[in-house]
């Protein structure tokens, strides 16, 4: 059994412009259609859920607290994570959150033009364009070296959406995509957000992330 956790914010607690409970439960469903067992936990609760994670998810915002219990363990594990939206505004007291991410949203620098319909390319083999409505964040600051799947332009520069990293026996992806439940109405995007997943969870076929 694959255990999935996903650490979900709380609106108004840890932003006010992400309704997380609809877009984590919105994750939770499509990986649980794909035979995942997963669980949903907020910010504001202590949970040993992480213990038994396979695959810890983190949909959270600016003002969350340093994490759950087993959180830094989970990180130094070879366990894998993916980070949705917001998480690159997550645990700011927490140095390994944004060490194993690799991305961090950067007040005053970091921007989105208005959220609105998009249709985005990845840079994936036997993967159709992402059509979604959504934020595309810019001006992240990626940290560390990592394989940009789908991005888009702003200003002519390349700004990278959905990022894959893998040292040793850690995979990390951070995936821009998601600020709210209207971006997991989108086919494209759940098959995007399902072989992001995959590859993390390497139960695929080992070619969910070829790029084209």
């Amino acid at each position: 059994m694959t255990r999935v956790v996903i650490v979900s914010g709380v609106t108004g607690v840890d932003d006010p412009w992400h309704d997380f409970r609809a877009t984590s439960q919105a994750v939770a469903d499509v990986l649980s259609d794909n035979g995942w067992t997963c669980t949903v936990v907020t910010t504001v609760e202590t949970t040993s859920a992480l213990q038994q994670a396979d695959l810890l998810i983190v949909n959270s915002g600016l003002h969350s607290p340093p994490g759950p219990d087993g959180l830094l363990d989970y990180l130094a594990s070879p366990r894998p994570v993916l980070g949705l939206h917001t998480a690159a505004n997550t645990f700011a007291d927490v140095p390994q959150w944004t060490q194993r991410l690799g991305v961090r949203w950067i007040a005053g620098t970091s921007m989105h033009p208005p959220i609105g319909w998009q249709r985005l390319t990845p840079a994936l083999d036997d993967l159709d364009d992402v059509v979604v409505y959504d934020e595309l964040y810019s001006h992240l600051t990626v940290l560390r070296p990592a394989t940009v799947l789908l991005a888009h332009h702003l200003d002519g520069v390349e700004q990278p959406l959905v990022l894959a990293h893998e040292t040793g026996a850690q995979r990390t992806i951070y995936d821009a995509l998601g600020h709210g439940i209207e971006s997991y109405s989108s086919p494209s995007r759940l098959e995007l957000l399902r072989r992001e997943a995959r590859w993390l969870l390497g139960s695929g076929n080992g070619r969910d992330l070829d790029r084209r």
